[in-house]
Order: structure tokens, then sequence, then C-alpha cells
């Protein structure tokens, strides 16, 4: 190309980084060669010159859960805004190739990175440690707060539809939990037994059966829930894939629902307001939770570790529990036989 235009090599560097005011013939020859040449600049030589990709690494969990692509959309949306690409690994619920993610992540030399997982391991926080680069945790939180997080209360969110359930006039609830080793799992479990708690009512009104996050365990569950106690007008479940499932469990049982058992979901992924009936639950801010962490990561780049977001949320403490919502739809209505 320098060759082409008749200048030197550093003269179409300056020219092309807009470093040099050259004279109008000259600045034309150069840009024809490009034009001729088909030139485009290498964007790995200037990240290695700005020390810095414009580029964030975005990892999730499972992609096939509705809440991590609305997340992944979320997360995209403000980092363009701000001018940022973003990265995806999915891990899909295997440590192994979550862990060469955030190793090749890091390789790529993105400038931070997100982690939205549903928990974390021994090998995470190995791993965050002594992370080369700045990391904002997304729907999980270190014991030490040792990182950023941004998350929803769970606890208050889970109390919330429990206290729905209560409120319409429910006295035998059932609840369907996650996997243990979900970070929200607890977290949860412990707001449905305050609301049971708040009510002034004994702990064995609450009947707690395991599931695994998804439709089939969410169905497997109802089905031993009811099963074990017929009498449950009401369930609260982890999250809303869960619930769809129980949805279709209490529907093979013969029973109807809202007539015979409510059904309250978490996350409010978009599919909750279409399944029949439409799906109660409480709605986490998957759009605030992706924004706050981008802005957030931008704020660490920039030697601020602390400071507030477009809707004046403070960046710290480095643990932010967004609240919740809840969204009353058709899959909740007083029990037939009132207690």
């Amino acid at each position: 190309m320098a060759i082409r235009s008749h200048v030197s090599t550093a003269t179409v560097s300056r020219i092309l980084s807009g470093a040099l005011a050259a004279r109008p013939e000259t600045r034309a020859r150069v840009l024809a060669a490009v034009e001729d040449l088909g030139y485009r600049p290498s964007g790995i030589a200037r990240s290695l010159k700005r020390r810095a990709t414009g580029t964030f690494g975005l990892l999730v969990t499972d992609i096939t859960n509705p809440f991590f692509p609305e997340l992944v959309r979320a997360v995209e949306d403000a980092a363009r805004e701000l001018g940022y690409a973003v990265i995806l690994g999915n891990a899909d619920e295997d440590p192994e190739r979550e862990a060469a993610y955030l190793e090749l992540l890091a390789e790529r030399r993105v400038d931070g990175m997100i982690v939205a997982s549903s928990g974390l391991t021994d090998r995470h926080g190995r791993w965050l440690a002594s992370a080369p680069l700045p990391v904002v945790l997304v729907n999980c939180a270190l014991p030490d707060g040792s990182r950023p997080a941004v998350l929803t209360d769970n606890r208050a969110g889970a109390r919330m539809a429990g206290e729905h359930l209560l409120a319409l006039g429910h006295r035998r609830l059932g609840h369907i939990s996650g996997q243990p080793a979900n970070a929200a799992m607890a977290e949860r479990l412990d707001g449905v037994r305050d609301a049971i708690g708040g009510a002034g009512m004994a702990a064995e009104a609450l009947v707690v059966m395991e599931g695994d996050d998804h439709v089939t365990g969410g169905e497997r569950a109802a089905h031993d829930l009811l099963g074990a106690c017929p009498i449950i007008t009401g369930i609260v479940c982890y999250n809303d894939l869960t619930a769809i499932g129980a949805l279709r469990a209490i529907r093979a049982r013969g029973l109807r629902v809202p007539a015979d058992v409510s059904v309250v979901g978490f996350d409010d992924i978009d599919l909750a307001a279409y399944v029949d009936p439409p799906l109660t639950t409480i709605a986490q801010q998957t759009a605030r939770i992706g924004r706050h962490a981008i802005e957030w990561l931008v704020e660490i780049l920039a030697g601020r570790d602390a400071g507030e977001d477009q809707s004046g949320e403070p960046f710290s403490p480095r643990t932010v529990r967004l609240p919740a919502t809840l969204r009353v739809r058709e899959s909740t209505a007083p029990p037939a036989k009132p207690a």
C-alpha cells in the first residue's frame, strides 16, 4: 500500500490513524490504495497498541434455560451502547467445558468478563482468586464477596410468592426446589419458609420436594409432591421451567390449575405469559442485571470500583441484590375449598 501510494509505511499508518494532517493529494492517494487493495486494519494490532480489545467475555452455564438467553441479550445490548462487543461461551453445565472457556476468554485478552452461573464451585473460586482480568458475577456470588456480583434478592422474591398464595387463602403449600448446587436454591426455600413463619403457621404447612431446574424435573417433583400430600393447594416453584413441569403433572393427575392447585414460578421468562394458564411468577429484572454488570465492568476498567448505574443505584457494596416483582397471572386463585 505504501508503494502504491508512493509514501512511506509510517505515513500510511499516521494518515489511517488520523495522527497526520497530510496534504489532500497525499491523503487521497493513500485512501485510493486502501480501497483498491481491500485493506482492513488489524484489530489484533490495534488492541496490542491500545492494550484493550473493546470486548467482554460472557460465560453462561446453561443456554437452554430461557433465563440465560434473555440475560445474554441484556448484556449485549448494554455493551453495544457503550462501544463494546461480547464473546459468548456456553458451558452447558459441564465443569470441564466451563474451565476451558474461562482460560480461553482470558487468553483472547478480553477486557473483562461476566460469569453468569447457577452456582459457583471450588474450581470457580480458585480461578477467580487469581483471575488476570476484571470479573463481575451474575446470578451468583462468592461467599466472601471478593468479586463484584449482581443478582436478584432471591429470598425476598420467594417470600413474596409464598405470601401471595397465603393471601389467597391457601394453607397447605408445596415447594419444588432447585438442585442443591444452585446458589439460589437455599435462598428461595428460605423465602417460602419465611412466608409460612410470618403467617404464624407451623413448618409442617410446607412440603418440599427437590427438582432439577427443568421441565422434566418439575413434572416429576410435582407428581411426588401431590402423591405425598394430596391436600396441597398451592405450589411455589424454583423457576418457571419447574413450574411449567408442575402444570403438566397437575393436569396428568386430573386436577385443574388454579381451581384445584395454584402454581407460582420464578424468573418471568417470556414463555411464562404464554403457557396455559399464563403463569404467575416472580420477575427478575433481567435487563437491569445485564446493564448493571456491564456498567460495573466499565467502572472497574476506568479505575472506579464504585459509582452509580443509569438508574441511580449504587454499585457498592460488592454484592448487589436487585428487588424482584410479583407478576400475577391466571395460574393462581383462591382455593376451591378455603381451609
